[in-house]
């Protein structure tokens, strides 16, 4: 499955803007003068992806320059939101500027768990219709929601725009009757959550790790076998006890795992563990990965990684809850990059970490809710009376509903449920 069908960064290192539509259209966002960021570039060279080691060159005739007025972008008339449609090309692009894992297979999993629920905004008019940003919302089972993929291009940030697709998946999980709405968020997100109402609950660290140092470990070759297509009725019941339902997000996750997914069972023959690991741009990632103890966690993950050893697969991504680190280093929610990470994790002996997420939900009262509107009013310089503030009153407002289970949800993971989760994984996550 190939999304980026012309001028793939992988494949090339000259963007040249201005000879094809296709190309004008997924590049757009170099044509644009920001004057909050670094403004329009006829010639410019960055690496498209990030810490991809390769610079790109990209041109854009001085022509195809788009002004922006000095307010923001957002309350422009040719700005836009809708659902993605045809522009996953556009959410590949961005995951890779970003650094993440996601393959194109991951991708087009997100989008068949609700079409309707994953959008795209960006700027039309007669003469250009260029996408610029993304977000997705996940249905987790029925009753629930899990918001990702909340994806700018750098040239048009500090325009509202992350804000503007925030409040849009918000609003849309509310529309649909969800009652708990939930994210991992990267530093960088953190306060656009924050901004509509999402509260911390607890982190997870993202480290990488080499299979290998398993080899020489044994596990429990009685208890642990591959998961089947038989299995994952019962699997499913086993993993909503310790978390949510989530049966759609585990039935098309082992759709892309079949090859690497493991079942651990007592002796009574009752499931008390589970672990799928499926490939990434950068790394193979494990998880989402669910045991009762840390025995059969630990039997688990040895298994896995014997497999991916096997294969040669030299580094491997897990995203783990700080309690499974004996030393959860210190924190600055300021910093991006902490500097003191937390080490001594309970299964893993190399294990390097990279960054921290997040985990957060929506948490909003009435008077929460009436603080977040005066907030955006002030913030974004708009009369009560404007239609942007409608809308976000509406979102606010709308979840309050929610806020008694949330709240109880949240206590009942932080202090309960976190033992059993070794490799944390959200819909979106590659």
């Amino acid at each position: 499955m190939k999304l980026i069908q012309k001028s793939d960064p992988r494949q090339t290192q000259t963007i040249a803007l201005g000879s094809d539509n296709y190309t004008d259209r997924l590049y757009g966002c170099f044509r644009f003068d920001n004057p909050r960021a670094d403004g329009f570039q006829a010639e410019r060279e960055l690496e498209l992806i990030m810490r991809g080691g390769v610079q790109h060159k990209i041109t854009v005739p001085q022509e195809m320059k788009i002004a922006l007025d000095t307010g923001k972008a957002v309350n422009n008339k040719s700005f836009y939101m809708e659902t993605i449609g045809d522009n996953l090309d556009s959410m590949m692009l961005l995951t890779m500027r970003a650094g993440w894992n996601q393959v194109e297979k991951d991708l087009k999993r997100i989008v068949d768990l609700d079409p309707q629920g994953n959008f795209v905004a960006g700027f039309r008019s007669e003469s250009y219709d260029i996408p610029v940003s993304t977000a997705s919302v996940a249905p987790v089972g029925g009753r629930h929601t899990w918001i990702g993929m909340i994806l700018v291009h750098p040239e048009l940030r500090r325009q509202g725009i992350a804000n503007a697709m925030m409040q849009h998946c918000v609003q849309y999980a509310i529309n649909q009757g969800k009652a708990l709405n939930g994210l991992d968020a990267t530093p960088m997100g953190n306060t656009v959550y924050g901004a509509v109402g999402y509260v911390d609950s607890f982190r997870i660290w993202r480290s990488w790790f080499d299979p290998s140092q398993f080899n020489s470990a044994s596990f429990d070759r009685v208890r642990i076998s591959r998961v089947t297509s038989n299995d994952l009725d019962e699997l499913i019941r086993y993993d909503s006890a310790r978390w949510l339902e989530r049966g759609n997000i585990i039935r098309a996750l082992f759709t892309d795992s079949a090859e690497e997914a493991y079942i651990s069972r007592n002796g009574n023959g009752e499931i008390e563990g589970y672990v799928l690991a499926r490939s990434g741009r950068l790394r193979y990632f494990i998880g989402p990965f669910v045991a009762d103890d840390e025995t059969v966690a630990r039997s688990l993950l040895t298994c896995v990684c014997q497999s991916l050893a096997a294969k040669d697969v030299k580094e491997a991504f897990i995203d783990t809850p700080e309690c499974t680190f004996a030393d959860p280093g210190t924190y600055d929610k300021s910093v991006f990059d902490q500097e003191k990470k937390p080490s001594g994790h309970k299964l893993i002996d190399n294990l390097t970490p990279v960054r921290d997420f997040t985990r957060m939900y929506q948490a909003v009262d009435e008077r929460k809710a009436e603080a977040l509107v005066n907030e955006f009013i002030t913030k974004e310089k708009l009369d009560p009376e404007n239609i942007r503030v409608e809308q976000f009153a509406r979102a606010m407002y709308g979840s309050v509903a929610n806020y008694t289970e949330t709240m109880g949800f949240m206590e009942y993971e932080e202090r309960s449920l976190q033992q059993y989760h070794w490799g944390i994984t959200g819909p979106e996550k590659g």
